[in-house]
């Protein structure tokens, strides 16, 4: 067996074709989630194959490179930044219909929220999309999904690529003309529309403030990994990117509307 980066030490395990994973009070619909949207014709997800008595969850391994650096040439190039706005675009039009047809209890680790149009990934980055010849092609880790409206999830990703980053905010490798190009090439790729272009730049802040009162009541809850992100300055980090965002105000409007 070996070990994968990207979860808690000894946590995350690659046994040939298969990975073995924690799994959660949400996992059972997880699972449901990833058979439905293998059903509807999207391929780049992992396939689900059980859930264990031990408490873990056993599923495909998706094939390709994952990289969170966007000062890597490949993760960082235009053509993985289109395909990703393709990928999540195709993983929005599969999502569709789960949660009217899905009948089975459905437990989330993530709030939904209004309006529940579809089951959002909530945590589309570049560490959790897998490449091939430098083409976003599969999507990973899917605790995190939960009802929401598709530019919730769109505001995020856009947030992840572009990035959207603050000066001085590690992993922020372009600058703000940069940044704002960057977004608008996501948006034409995953085909958002002038109405969702124009809510955007509110919905970013908005989904960083959720993100960040998160962290803070996981931590105050007790919840070791947030306590150590929240200490490391985590919390901070997307607070001053929210008033990154806001600053850029209507440049980063006009650079979605073009």
């Amino acid at each position: 067996m070996q070990a994968l980066e990207g979860g808690r030490t000894g946590q995350i395990w690659r046994d040939g074709d298969s990975v073995t994973r924690p799994a959660g009070p949400w996992t059972p619909t997880v699972h449901r989630f990833l058979a439905h949207i293998r059903a509807a014709g999207f391929d780049g997800a992992p396939r689900p194959i059980a859930i264990t008595e031990a408490g873990q969850e056993v599923v495909s391994f998706v094939e390709g490179r994952v990289s969170e650096d966007l000062g890597d040439p490949i993760t960082g190039s235009e053509t993985m930044l289109r395909s990703a706005g393709e990928l999540l675009a195709r993983f929005h039009a599969a999502s569709r219909g789960f949660l009217e047809s899905d009948r089975q209890p459905q437990v989330w680790m993530l709030e939904p929220r209004a309006p529940r149009d579809i089951v959002c990934h909530g945590d589309f980055a570049p560490y959790n999309v897998a490449g091939e010849n430098g083409v976003a092609v599969g999507l990973i880790d899917f605790d995190t999904i939960h009802p929401a409206p598709a530019l919730w999830d769109l505001a995020y990703a856009v947030y992840r690529w572009a990035p959207l980053f603050s000066p001085g905010h590690q992993g922020g490798v372009f600058d703000q003309e940069a940044q704002l190009s960057r977004a608008r090439i996501f948006c034409d790729a995953y085909g958002a529309t002038a109405e969702e272009r124009r809510r955007l730049p509110g919905m970013i802040a908005e989904r960083l403030r959720t993100l960040v009162a998160f962290m803070r009541g996981r931590a105050e809850a007790g919840d070791e990994t947030f306590v150590e992100d929240v200490e490391a300055g985590e919390a901070a980090l997307y607070l001053a990117d929210i008033d990154h965002v806001e600053r850029l105000g209507e440049r980063l409007t006009q650079a979605f509307l073009g």
